[in-house]
């Protein structure tokens, strides 16, 4: 499934997509989903929301502090970390090539502060190498620092036309 478009992503590779707009991240979450992959979304937006503009046919998380979300809504707590990499683990591990969207990164590192989101990732990431999954995490780069988004770029592959990773200059 290759066009010039939108390079053929790889299992077991962190894809960080940098851009006011989460439309690209969840364009791709969806060809990997038509592809037959199961799927898992993570994010700040409520599961209603998201399904009126993405469609999306997969289980949604929101993150949010209230603990009384709606019938049927599943949600995370934003400051429990670990509880979101778990639940990102587990999935992961229980389907070879799994495809997650963590959305939100910016309002966990509000609630968390960055070295302990990172160290989340970094965790993350092995399982996602590990197990042949996806993981696709959208963010705004106007909302991070300068060495922010350094690190983020080192832990992460940016998607460009070849599917390698983009190194900066």
């Amino acid at each position: 499934m290759s066009n010039d478009e939108n390079p053929i992503l790889r299992e077991g590779t962190s894809y960080l997509f940098m851009d006011r707009d989460v439309s690209e991240a969840y364009e791709r979450f969806k060809k990997l989903l038509a592809e037959g992959r199961r799927g898992l979304v993570i994010a700040r937006t409520h599961p209603s929301r998201l399904q009126q503009s993405h469609a999306l046919d997969c289980p949604i998380m929101w993150i949010a502090k209230s603990t009384k979300a709606a019938s049927g809504v599943l949600s995370l707590e934003p400051t429990r970390l670990m509880k979101i990499h778990s639940t990102i683990s587990d999935f992961v591990k229980a389907t070879r090539g799994a495809v997650v969207i963590l959305d939100g990164l910016e309002y966990l590192i509000t609630e968390n502060g960055f070295s302990p989101v990172m160290k989340a990732i970094q965790l993350t990431n092995e399982e996602v190498a590990m197990n042949g999954a996806f993981l696709l995490v959208p963010i705004d780069p106007r909302t991070m620092e300068t060495q922010q988004l350094g690190y983020l770029e080192r832990e992460f592959t940016l998607p460009d036309e070849n599917g390698r990773r983009i190194r900066s200059t």
